[in-house]
């Protein structure tokens, strides 16, 4: 079941860990990126930036910058449609077949339930989530900078914009690199969404949204031309 939650809940300082990793890896456009390990999964810890697949055919549709800026692809990474993250491959949820999408050989697009172990993995760790509730991971999951903050959106406790600088416990460094949507640049600096392979609806996909007055991480079914980020998981 899809849940979407928003409720923020009393907040702790964040603590940083040593990161661990499965050393770097390189797309076929020659990005390399840093990565992590969480529980028993290692995760890019950047956003993917890569413009064709493995096999050297361009993604399309061609992938967009946030903030319809190109400058902002180094940091922020590239945002793609489920279309083309899927590149014609028949969605995942529970079987061992990966989606390697547009990742490089060897990782795959994550599945719903591959993100959801990775919250739980976060929730559940008394020194990464804020407070009590399992449900308050965006903090410790997203980075220490680049979120908007004014008073007239501040946050209750434990959102992602209060006392930024507690964010990143778990060193996953999410960014808000925002969407696009016709052609419009939306939510950079106060979001981040990242596709799943995994199939919602003829329309839809669920997408795993980091908002920055939020202390929870929302799943939202999201029409699939749209512009999101992704991560990338290595194969086991």
């Amino acid at each position: 079941m899809v849940l979407c939650a928003s409720l923020c809940a009393p907040s702790m300082t964040a603590k940083s860990q040593t990161i661990r990793d499965c050393g770097t890896v390189i797309d076929i456009d020659g990005n390399e990126y840093q990565t992590i390990v969480m529980g028993k999964d290692c995760w890019m810890r950047e956003n993917l930036r890569v413009t064709r697949y493995s096999d050297g055919h361009e993604i399309t549709p061609a992938p967009e910058a946030p903030n319809n800026d190109p400058e902002n692809v180094s940091r922020y990474g590239r945002l793609y449609t489920w279309f083309s993250v899927l590149n014609g491959s028949e969605p995942t949820e529970e079987t061992d077949g990966r989606v390697q999408g547009p990742c490089p050989t060897g990782w795959h697009v994550p599945a719903n339930f591959e993100w959801m172990g990775l919250e739980d993995f976060v929730g559940y760790k008394d020194e990464y989530r804020c407070g009590t509730d399992v449900n308050n991971v965006a903090k410790a999951m997203t980075s220490t900078e680049g979120w908007q903050f004014d008073f007239l959106t501040k946050g209750a406790e434990c959102c992602i914009i209060e006392n930024t600088a507690t964010n990143n416990g778990t060193g996953f460094s999410i960014r808000p690199s925002g969407n696009v949507w016709n052609g419009e640049a939306k939510g950079f600096g106060t979001m981040a969404g990242f596709w799943t392979c995994s199939d919602g609806s003829p329309d839809t996909s669920p997408i795993h949204y980091f908002y920055y007055t939020n202390a929870t991480v929302e799943i939202n079914c999201t029409p699939k031309e749209a512009f999101y980020s992704v991560r990338c998981v290595k194969n086991k």
